[in-house]
């Protein structure tokens, strides 16, 4: 099989059901996505092997068994890889996501719990592991969000969720965005995670808020803003309220500003996948992304979909 290209995907609709018209098709390119240097067995590495009746690669050298989707979120799908296709097509190209509701009427899927099992696997392909570290200007920020209700408003809010944002600022454009829940606004959180996701050397701009008071010590320029009475809030990191304001408004759109907590993450790694390729000239190209890291993905079981979503205090 040749190499995957950047010119390897539909630009749109159209060619999308016409790529994509048969079982046959699918599975071809999800092959070419998973081994674009040719077929390697998972077991002892061998390259040769024949395909079965049943669909299945099976290693001329050992024999082993091994279906296009085995050791992927797709292990042991009984769907059609049609349906999951176009359930990649609909949630890459739509600009505001889609619910779960939408799903199950597009693949007439049986049930809502499918459809959201479907959507939270997908999610978990958004994030592409050992991805390179913001870098240069950027503006770190931490927000809340949850639904409306009495109590204790700002930093320390118990019934919202608090969200750390960092963003690259290439001028008066806007660069990569990274996203991620943390357990509270202190400086042990917030420091994790600015060493998770900002390249060391990095400019970065925060508020006057004590909990960033060790970032000078730890590789990176600081430069703390303060609010003054003659700035208003969005002059103090314009970049990061910006995107803070985005995110509540599809939060409230897309899921009428309810959601469980535990499953914040994921909703948060799809929002960056999205504005991440906000410049992208052609639809299909993002569902090309999924679809590779998809086909790199590790197997996901119902109850690690239920669970709360687990990631790595420090990135690599």
């Amino acid at each position: 099989m040749n190499e995957v290209t950047f010119e390897d995907f539909p630009k749109n609709q159209k060619e999308f059901d016409e790529c994509f018209s048969s079982e046959q098709a699918c599975y071809e390119y999800l092959f070419r996505m998973r081994w674009p240097q040719g077929f390697r067995c998972s077991r002892c590495g061998h390259s040769g092997y024949w395909m079965s009746a049943r669909g299945l690669c099976i290693c001329r050298r050992c024999e082993h068994h091994q279906s296009i989707t085995a050791g992927t979120i797709l292990h042991g799908t009984k769907k059609p890889l049609r349906d999951w296709f176009k359930a990649l097509w609909w949630f890459t190209t739509r600009k505001s996501g889609v619910n779960a509701i939408n799903l199950k009427d597009l693949l007439g899927l049986g049930s809502y719990q499918t459809a959201w099992r479907w959507l939270q696997k997908l999610r978990s392909c958004t994030i592409r592991q050992g991805r390179q570290r913001l870098s240069g200007h950027v503006e770190v920020d931490e927000f809340y969000l949850g639904g409306q209700c009495s109590g204790k408003p700002g930093r320390g809010a118990g019934h919202k969720c608090a969200v750390a944002i960092a963003v690259e600022r290439k001028g008066r454009k806007l660069g990569r965005l990274r996203l991620q829940p943390i357990d509270s606004c202190g400086i042990r959180d917030l420091t994790a995670f600015v060493q998770a996701h900002i390249a060391p050397g990095s400019h970065i701009q925060t508020d006057g808020w004590s909990g960033y008071a060790e970032l000078r010590t730890t590789g990176y320029t600081h430069e703390p803003v303060f609010m003054t009475r003659a700035a208003n809030k969005h002059s103090v990191l314009p970049g990061a309220h910006l995107v803070i304001s985005l995110i509540k408004r599809l939060i409230l759109a897309t899921f009428q500003g309810r959601f469980e907590q535990k499953y914040l993450g994921r909703y948060l790694d799809e929002y960056v996948f999205r504005f991440n390729r906000r410049t992208t000239q052609s639809v299909g190209k993002r569902f090309w992304r999924i679809v590779q890291q998809l086909a790199a993905s590790e197997p996901i079981t119902n109850a690690q979909l239920a669970a709360k979503a687990i990631r790595p205090a420090l990135a690599n």
